[in-house]
């Protein structure tokens, strides 16, 4: 009898959901080992399930073949409409949504401070795990107290750092330094840098593998309708580093910068040495290029054809890495993604919205009621913060200019649902539905007073940055992500050509993980805050 996924265990502790159905063995390969020396969560930052399905059958004899040759291939499903990188983050390192760990989105207004912080800033700039509310998966590890070693490494600093918490070593990449850097960086690091400078690399034009190719395999034209780019790279291949005005910034919205994440994370194993005794280690990898490519080109476009095509093969080296680092069969692992992102509003008759359109507006239904002034502090998605001085007015006038505001959001065409938040925050595990989506992208004491919500196919940006494609919704395209596991003990079978017809918690991939580890699962573990 094949053995049933153990993600599906973990999940129907979490959700009760549909049938599991079991993943194939195949006698004639070999079986992994049931207690893992190292235990991997690689995170494909902005991977929605849609776009996946429709690349996978082009990825063949590479990384994604490998992967589905060993694991079983579910849909995960995010809990909220925080479908940003920071909550994911956070959501995969701690199993809590935004309710839980506090963390609203990649940046947000700080009423007492009155001004944005980073999700991992603190108040003198520094980067921290301070507003995570939860102890995430290094704060697991170290609670442990069995010598094991948890590691993250990414292009972001937010996604290298909230997945473990309060503890552990985040290392990502520092573009003034052109290296990769830390909070207090091993010894290693510098000799590594030294031996392998990024410098040297950040010149390289990006051009595609198979240009002849991408036309077939994408169905479109280079810089199809909503094609912008990134970085300054431009629209159209070629994409010049130095043409955009800073190589060394370029680097996040190239394949280069995965190269970079995977070899340095391969360089961690080695630094750390990680995998090499009885007691599991944890390494977090995060594809931050991914998320800028589908901002800049979409998941359609030539752009991420291509970028996935590269990864295909990227996925390949890393892994073989891991077989000669820790040993095949010898390690575990979940690939999976944070959120996932809109097709091309172009495409699906949706559209965009900037930021500066939704504060404009809001404070001009405020004035109607209040009078002349600047009364809206921060609209940066999902929620729409009011200023000290509307916060200051008597209730009455205040409620009043509330639902003015929530009326002038409510006539956008691209916004779909409007609400107080305190009619959603809070209690969510009472609340189903709609409800429960809201509710677990709130934070009843951090959020803005109104919520906000996009229209399918519309997406949300600053005026300044405008993007191909977005997330930030409580759409499906944007909670529906991939998740192979890799679990300890598998045994291979065919490559999966498609994911099975389990919908999986994302709240049940940190305990998941902790499992593995031998370690408590991360809802466990108090953190002094």
């Amino acid at each position: 009898m094949s053995r049933l996924p153990l993600l599906l265990v973990v999940a129907a502790a979490c959700h009760r959901g549909p049938t599991a159905v079991p993943t194939a063995a195949n006698p004639t390969t070999g079986r992994a080992s049931e207690h893992p020396r190292l235990v991997v969560l690689l995170v494909i930052d902005q991977w929605p399930e849609w776009a996946f399905e429709q690349k996978r059958a082009a990825l063949i004899g590479g990384g994604f073949d490998r992967l589905l040759a060993e694991g079983a291939w579910h849909v995960g499903e995010h809990p909220s409409a925080a479908t940003l990188t920071a909550p994911g983050h956070a959501l995969l390192g701690s199993g809590q949504p935004t309710s839980g760990s506090g963390i609203l989105g990649n940046e947000w207004y700080h009423r007492d401070l009155d001004r944005r912080l980073h999700a991992d800033e603190a108040e003198d700039g520094t980067m921290s795990a301070k507003w995570m509310r939860v102890a995430g998966l290094g704060d697991s590890i170290a609670h442990a107290k069995s010598g094991a070693k948890a590691v993250a490494v990414s292009l972001k600093d937010r996604a290298s750092i909230l997945p473990l918490g309060h503890a552990g070593l985040p290392l990502w990449y520092d573009k003034t330094a052109v290296a990769f850097t830390s909070l207090a960086p091993p010894g290693w690091l510098a000799t590594y840098a030294a031996a392998h400078p990024i410098g040297a690399r950040i010149h390289e034009i990006w051009e595609p593998l198979d240009a002849a190719a991408l036309p077939t395999l994408s169905g479109t034209i280079d810089a199809a309708p909503g094609e912008v780019g990134d970085k300054h790279l431009g629209a159209t291949f070629p994409h010049s580093p130095d043409a955009s005005g800073d190589p060394a910034d370029a680097v996040f919205a190239t394949p280069l910068g995965n190269d970079l994440v995977l070899e340095t994370a391969l360089a961690a194993v080695d630094g750390e040495h990680l995998g090499t005794d009885a007691a599991p280690d944890l390494l977090v990898v995060s594809l931050s290029a991914h998320d800028y490519i589908g901002h800049g080109w979409g998941h359609e476009s030539w752009e991420m054809w291509d970028a996935t095509l590269r990864l295909d093969r990227q996925l390949a080296t890393f892994l073989t890495g891991l077989d000669q680092r820790v040993g095949a069969g010898q390690w575990a692992m979940i690939v999976t993604s944070d959120h996932g992102a809109s097709p091309l509003p172009e495409r699906v008759g949706g559209g965009h919205i900037t930021f500066e359109e939704i504060k404009s507006s809001a404070n001009r239904a405020a004035i109607a009621e209040l009078g002349p002034g600047e009364w809206i502090a921060d609209v940066k998605y999902p929620t729409v913060f009011l200023a000290k001085a509307a916060l200051a007015q008597p209730p009455k006038d205040r409620d009043i200019a509330i639902k003015k505001i929530m009326l002038a959001l409510r006539a956008f065409p691209g916004i779909a649902r409007v609400e107080k938040t305190a009619d959603f925050a809070g209690n969510c595990e009472t609340r189903k539905g709609d409800a429960r989506v809201i509710c677990d992208a709130l934070d009843a004491e951090r959020s803005g007073e109104i919520v906000y919500l996009p229209a399918p196919g519309w997406i949300l940006h600053e005026g300044t940055e405008p993007t191909a494609t977005a997330h930030g919704s409580a759409q499906l395209y944007d909670r529906l992500v991939p998740v192979i596991e890799l679990a300890p003990g598998r045994a291979g079978h065919a490559p999966l050509a498609a994911p099975d017809a389990t919908r999986v918690p994302m709240t049940a991939i940190a305990p998941l993980l902790a499992k593995w580890l031998g370690v408590a699962a991360p809802s466990t573990i108090q953190v002094g805050l």
